[in-house]
């Protein structure tokens, strides 16, 4: 008879999750893997399929959490919401602000050596739809100001993605969930002009 787990699923995943954020993919072996998850060797091969595909079953965890609580609020809102997700990035307590960074972020640095097109996937997708999100609050404050509207919404969309990466990047290198607020700031302050008044 197959021996009971004694995890459970999407724990094991969520621990996993921030063992990856905090230790990165690549670097982390094996045996730490199973140290700091609890996570013993048999079942990461045989119920998560290796390493690599334990990692990219966190990585779909943590987007899936930042779009439905983060991101979310976007697709119907307007600049408002788009402001609220930047001050996010460096408000301490939020799911998006780390010392860590972000792990998407992480991993495309990481993945630029490895080339994994399975990270490379995931991570396209993920900042693909943050940009779609940023788009649709950017149609919305569009379609309200009519012509009256000053911005291009998927030029501006597509400028504030790698706006958050550098925010991250920022947070990550200072070890400071902070460190990106002068960043943040300033683009707050634009988008602000983008409203009427």
């Amino acid at each position: 008879m197959p021996r009971p787990k004694s995890y459970d699923r999407q724990d094991a995943i969520a621990k996993a999750c921030n063992v990856f954020w905090e230790h990165g993919f690549q670097d982390l072996g094996v045996r730490e893997l199973e140290r700091l998850t609890g996570l013993n060797q048999f079942a990461i091969r045989s119920e998560f399929g290796g390493k690599e595909s334990l990692y990219i079953e966190s990585l779909d965890y943590y987007c899936d959490a930042a779009i439905t609580a983060e991101m979310a609020p976007m697709k119907h809102g307007r600049i408002t919401e788009i402001i609220a997700f930047f001050q996010g990035l460096v408000t301490p307590g939020s799911m998006t602000s780390s010392d860590h960074g972000c792990l998407i972020v992480n991993t495309g640095i990481e993945n630029a050596r490895i080339q994994s097109p399975r990270l490379d996937t995931v991570v396209r997708t993920y900042w693909n739809t943050l940009e779609d999100h940023f788009l649709s609050a950017l149609e919305n404050e569009q379609a309200a100001q009519g012509d009256e509207a000053t911005f291009i919404p998927h030029i501006l969309a597509a400028s504030l993605v790698p706006a958050v990466m550098g925010i991250h990047a920022q947070n990550r290198s200072q070890q400071d969930q902070t460190a990106g607020r002068p960043l943040v700031d300033l683009i707050c302050s634009v988008l602000t002009e983008f409203r009427p008044s």
